[in-house]
């Protein structure tokens, strides 16, 4: 860790215990991990064996714990995330108090995530409070490296796969899979204020916010949306052979996010790339199909 992230970390460990109280604020333990079953994108396949269920559903705990902090928390979401990276830090001591960070210690511990990668959802969250539109597509992949790529990297730290050029790969597989669910929520972001669709494309299809009150939708914002899921899509495939370079129980897991992926992008098409007048949502059926020709081919069509 370098120099200037521990001392930061040393403000917010102290900003963090003026706040003893804003743990109460969290949601319960059981009630995060009960959205892994609503996920576009499987969680912890129930084939897998249990200590790699535990680690899998251990990070997503952590995951939707800091997104709730920075997305859905009443009161001063710095605050709370203030707390869950000094709470972050006592869980690679060993000493973590909030209960989610307590099933976490084990897992960073067995499967030696590093720190680093597992601090960057803090930080992308805490840019969610501060940065609320993106100019360029450059810029939003750069937000991407921050809250959706060390996902991605964590899993391969769970099967003991996290090489550098296998974590590149991952990298445009989460990238794609956040692009696709940025595409799903327009209107959900909207209503937070934040766009994440890049304003140098709603310049170039002539589309402006306000054009999400109209019904029907209007043509051109299909064509914005179209054009950010064939992109994603090309993302995706681009990443897509690293199914194909990982062993067994690796290779069974990434393939149902990169399915999950592919079936996000399907049911887009379904819906005429309209996610404002349409609830676009991958089909259970279809996922499950794209999961096993995934896994059959290596990722590669």
């Amino acid at each position: 860790m370098d120099i200037s992230r521990a001392r930061g970390r040393q403000g917010r460990d102290r900003a963090a215990a003026r706040h003893p109280d804003a743990s109460a604020q969290l949601p319960d333990a059981a009630a995060v991990l009960s959205r892994a079953a609503g996920e576009n994108f499987p969680v912890a396949a129930s084939v897998l064996p249990r200590d790699l269920r535990r680690h899998l559903m251990a990070l997503y705990g952590y995951f939707r714990l800091v997104d709730y902090a920075g997305d859905e928390a009443p009161g001063s979401r710095e605050t709370l995330l203030d707390l869950l990276e000094a709470d972050l830090a006592h869980a690679y001591r060993g000493t973590p108090r909030v209960p989610l960070l307590r099933a976490l210690a084990p897992t960073v511990r067995e499967c030696g995530i590093p720190y680093e990668v597992l601090v960057r959802l803090i930080d992308a969250n805490r840019q969610d409070q501060h940065v609320r539109r993106y100019q360029t597509y450059a810029q939003l992949v750069q937000y991407c490296e921050l809250s959706a790529n060390p996902v991605g990297e964590a899993v391969l730290h769970v099967f003991g796969c996290a090489r550098p050029p296998l974590v590149e790969l991952s990298d445009r597989v989460c990238t794609a899979l956040q692009i696709l669910e940025h595409c799903q929520d327009v209107v959900a972001d909207l209503q937070q204020d934040r766009v994440y669709l890049p304003a140098a494309d709603l310049a170039h299809f002539g589309c402006e916010l306000v054009d999400l009150d109209q019904r029907p939708t209007p043509m051109r914002w299909r064509r914005l949306v179209r054009f950010q899921v064939v992109r994603a899509e090309r993302l995706l495939e681009a990443g897509a052979p690293l199914v194909g370079r990982l062993p067994g129980l690796a290779r069974l897991a990434v393939a149902g996010y990169v399915a999950g992926g592919r079936a996000t992008a399907q049911a887009f098409a379904a819906a005429g790339y309209d996610p404002i007048a349409v609830h676009v949502s991958p089909n259970r059926v279809r996922t499950a199909a794209e999961w096993a020709r995934t896994l059959l081919s290596g990722g590669t069509w």
